[in-house]
C-alpha cells in the first residue's frame, strides 16, 4: 500500500505529518514502496533515515542534532513501524541509547558530548549491544571486556552481542564492557563505541526466523578490537547509574512505540472493503490509539523532567500494557482480514506473530527483581 492509500486509515491518517516532522519528505520516500519489500531487505530504509538526518532525532541540538522530544520520538517509532516494522524495531536500538547518552550530555559531561557530536557530523546509525534476553540470565553479566592499553590512549575490546540489531547497516557499534586494567584487574564498566568496519569485528549468521527478518539481527563477535580512549564512556558513580535508568526507560518508550507502529501496518494491510464496518478492525484501531495515549503521557512525563522513579513507572507500566493487549489487537485484525489473506501471502500472518515478540526484548518480566530495575509501586510489581 503506498502513500496514496494510507490516507484512508484512520490509525495511521497522520503517519505523513509524524515522519515529516522530524525529516522533511521522509513519508513520500518510503511510502514509495509497500511494507512487504522493506520486510524482506530494510537497508533502503536505513539510508534514508541517515539520508534525511532522522537518526539525529535525539541528539541535542547544541550537539548538531536534532532535538526532538520524547512524545515526538514516541509518534515518529510508531510511524515508521506503520511503513517499515523491522526498522522500526532495528532502529529503536539506535535511539534508546543515544537519549541516554543525550541526557548524559545534557548534564554537562563533555566525554559523551564528543561523541554524540562524532555521531551527529554524518547522522551516523549506532547498533546496540546491550543485556540479551536469556531466562534466569542477570542483566548485569555482561559478555564483553575492555582491557585498558598501558599508554592509556586506548582499550582492546574482546566480545560477543547476539543478536545484534543493525548489524550491516551500523556506523558504530555501542557495547556494554566490564573495563579492565591492563594488568586484568576490574575498573567498572563502560559504553565503547567501535567503528563498523573495525579489524577484529566480525558479523556471524544469527537470526533465522522469519520474523523482523529485514532488522539485520547478526551475532557481533569482536576480538582484540582497538577502540580509541574517547569512544570509551566510563559509566560511575551517578552519571553510571542516570545513564543506565535513561537506557532502561527509553528503551521501554520506543519498543513498545516501534510495536504499535507493527499493530498499525497490520491495521494497514486488512483490504479496505474488509475494514468497512468491522467492529473488530474498528475496536483494534481504539486500542492502538488507547495504548498510544499512555506512551505519550509516560514520554511527557520525561519531556517534563519530572522525578526520575515516575519516569520509570510510567514508562515500564505503558510497555507492560502493550505487552498484555497487543496480541489480542494483532487476532482482531486478523478476523477482521478474513480467511483470504492465509491463501494469498503471509504477510498477515506474520506481521502478527510478531507482535508478541514484544514479550521477549530485556528486561523480561521476572527478570527485574535484584538488578535495581524493579518496579517502584506494588500495584505494577503485583501485575508482572
Amino acid at each position: 500500500m503506498t502513500g496514496g492509500a494510507i490516507q484512508d486509515v484512520p490509525a495511521v491518517a497522520d503517519t505523513e505529518a509524524r515522519l515529516d516532522t522530524v525529516a522533511g519528505g521522509l513519508f513520500a520516500a518510503l511510502a514509495a514502496r509497500p511494507p512487504e519489500a522493506y520486510e524482506q531487505d530494510a537497508k533502503a530504509v536505513f539510508a534514508l533515515l541517515k539520508d534525511t538526518r532522522a537518526t539525529t532525532l535525539l541528539i541535542p541540538r547544541d550537539c548538531s542534532g536534532a532535538g526532538h522530544t520524547a512524545a515526538d520520538a514516541v509518534r515518529f517509532q510508531l510511524a515508521l513501524g506503520t511503513l517499515a516494522p523491522s526498522a522500526a524495531i532495528a532502529t529503536t536500538m539506535h535511539h534508546y541509547k543515544i537519549a541516554a547518552l543525550s541526557r548524559v550530555a545534557t548534564a554537562g559531561n563533555e566525554d559523551a558530548r564528543v561523541i554524540l557530536r562524532d555521531i551527529a557530523s554524518e547522522a551516523k546509525l549506532i547498533a546496540s549491544g546491550g543485556a540479551e534476553s536469556a531466562p534466569g540470565r542477570d542483566l548485569r553479566s555482561l559478555g564483553s571486556w575492555a582491557v585498558r592499553g598501558p599508554d592509556d590512549t586506548g582499550y582492546r575490546v574482546t566480545g560477543l552481542k547476539r543478536p545484534c540489531s543493525l548489524s550491516t547497516s551500523m556506523d558504530l557499534m555501542s557495547l556494554m564492557v566490564e573495563l579492565r586494567a591492563p594488568d586484568g584487574s576490574p575498573e567498572g564498566y563502560a559504553q565503547a563505541f567501535v567503528d563498523a568496519g573495525a579489524p577484529g569485528l566480525e558479523r556471524e549468521t544469527f537470526w533465522r526466523s522469519p520474523v523482523f527478518r529485514a532488522a539485520e539481527s547478526h551475532a557481533v563477535r569482536l576480538s582484540d578490537v582497538h577502540v580509541a580512549r574517547d569512544h570509551v564512556f566510563p559509566l560511575r558513580g551517578e552519571t553510571g547509574r542516570r545513564f543506565a535508568a535513561d537506557c532502561y526507560l527509553w528503551f521501554q518508550l520506543l519498543i513498545s512505540a516501534s510495536y504499535l507502529g507493527v499493530a498499525s501496518c497490520l491495521a494497514r494491510a486488512t483490504p479496505p472493503d474488509r475494514r468497512a464496518g468491522s467492529p473488530r478492525w474498528t475496536r483494534a484501531v481504539e486500542e492502538i490509539r488507547r495504548l498510544e495515549d499512555g506512551l505519550l503521557d509516560a514520554a511527557r512525563a520525561v519531556d517534563d523532567d519530572r522525578p526520575l522513579g515516575e519516569q520509570l513507572n510510567l514508562a515500564v507500566e505503558a510497555r507492560d500494557r502493550v505487552e498484555d493487549d497487543i496480541t489480542a489487537i494483532g487476532g482482531l485484525l486478523l478476523r477482521a482480514a478474513g480467511g483470504a489473506g492465509f491463501a494469498l501471502s503471509g504477510f498477515a500472518t506474520t506481521l502478527a506473530g510478531a507482535l508478541s515478540a514484544i514479550a521477549f526484548h530485556p528486561p523480561q518480566r521476572g527478570a527485574r527483581e535484584g538488578i535495581g530495575l524493579e518496579l517502584l509501586n506494588a500495584e505494577s510489581r503485583e501485575r508482572a
